[in-house]
């Protein structure tokens, strides 16, 4: 019965030690340790929340334009009897329709503009493309903002323009332009000359990012197929789920079916991207683990200063038989006491602000940008293992100094 009743007053003597004389339970030696604990875990959370909500945004707008997932041929070359493919993509519960990729010219009078041109089935398309379908609200990512790929003209002779390409060359619907192959191929009297294509404008979209509004645009298949010089291939085969934000366990279902072709999902079509975000998110994450490493200072400090002052009554416990070991699980509770009350402290601050803003929206970038948030469980497991890993690592001096008390000396000082 012994060792309960002891391990009961080593509890006591850490929760007195931690407040002192306070009423408020933290004496005002510990305050500054635990600000800085909170505003630690505040950070933490909210940046890498803030982070994650720019990652979902980004997948949104590249899922919304290229699709979430890609099938080609390994070596780079055109799929041949892709509708195959399709229908057993389909059998696997996912949407898929083939794409021709051109790399082409858009002329409309003097105006000339590059652009990357997708051939595709529009009905087929439509579902795995939301730039391609009708914006819900004035405030969607993407979508048509003006037009429709419904007609059976655009199958014919249509093209659906990104916005930012429409405006460089200043065109609107109805008006007609050319596309014109950079590659001179075409036999002539007069010698090769590029193969070129009459289209006009059905549709204008928003993709929500400006280089792809800048550059990208959509023509029927058989348009894209005839400057690449397709039978009846295609260059890739664009995949969906109902579940974007699981693409990697989609590849993982979906590669044993297709052994003999390479699969993609969103974060590899715009790698530069995506691999910016997810450096910056760790960086930030470090940046900011100094804040955090500062307040494990001042609780060194803190204890340190504590056990300066406290010789005499940690000499009298070992006289009373308290071991060295005990006498460090006495201050490891008041560290893990007072860091876990910074923890608490700081994960209810930063929901509450990631709440806040993902509700009402209270900060935004510009007039039409909020600042995104996605709460991610992990982030806060890998915060609060953070905070006690530093706060351990952060007593070890102070816990080191107790062996050195000397308790027979002590009494006799202060005898």
């Amino acid at each position: 019965m012994k060792k309960p009743i002891r391990n009961a007053s080593i509890t006591f003597l850490a929760r007195k030690y931690l407040g002192g004389r306070s009423r408020l339970g933290v004496s005002r030696s510990h305050i500054l340790t635990l600000c800085g604990i909170a505003l630690g875990v505040m950070a933490l959370i909210t940046v890498s929340s803030v982070m994650n909500g720019f990652r979902a945004d980004i997948r949104e707008r590249i899922i919304g334009t290229l699709s979430e997932m890609r099938l080609s041929a390994p070596d780079g070359k055109s799929i041949a009897g892709y509708e195959q493919l399709e229908e057993r993509i389909s059998v696997a519960g996912y949407h898929a329709a083939g794409v021709v990729r051109c790399e082409l010219l858009l002329k409309n009078g003097d105006q000339m503009a590059p652009a990357l041109v997708f051939g595709i089935d529009a009905q087929k398309q439509r579902k795995l493309s939301p730039v391609l379908q009708h914006q819900a609200s004035g405030t969607a990512l993407h979508g048509i903002v003006a037009g429709s790929l419904d007609s059976a003209e655009f199958m014919e002779r249509g093209i659906a323009i990104g916005s930012g390409l429409a405006g460089e060359l200043g065109l609107y619907l109805g008006d007609e332009l050319q596309i014109i192959s950079p590659i001179f191929n075409i036999p002539t009297p007069f010698g090769l000359l590029p193969k070129v294509e009459v289209v006009e404008v059905m549709a204008i979209f928003s993709a929500g990012m400006p280089e792809y509004d800048q550059s990208y645009c959509f023509v029927p298949r058989a348009i894209a197929q005839g400057f690449n010089a397709y039978a009846d291939e295609v260059d890739y085969i664009e995949i969906r789920s109902d579940d974007p934000t699981r693409s990697r366990m989609h590849l993982k279902k979906l590669q044993p079916l297709f052994p003999d072709y390479k699969l993609e999902d969103w974060s590899s079509f715009d790698a530069s991207l995506y691999g910016a975000i997810r450096f910056e998110k760790y960086l930030m994450f470090i940046i900011l683990l100094f804040m955090f490493i500062i307040a494990s200072f001042n609780l060194t400090g803190s204890l340190l200063k504590t056990i300066s002052f406290k010789k005499s009554e940690l000499g009298l416990l070992k006289a009373l038989g308290y071991k060295d070991k005990e006498l460090r699980q006495l201050f490891l509770r008041q560290a893990f006491m007072l860091c876990t009350l910074g923890i608490i402290i700081g994960l209810i601050l930063s929901s509450v602000l990631l709440i806040i803003q993902d509700r009402t929206a209270l900060v935004k970038l510009d007039q039409a940008i909020v600042l995104p948030v996605q709460i991610q469980i992990s982030d806060y497991l890998l915060v609060i293992a953070v905070s006690y890993l530093l706060t351990w690592l952060s007593i070890l001096l102070p816990l080191s100094r107790l062996s050195k008390i000397n308790a027979v000396e002590l009494i006799r000082r202060n005898a």
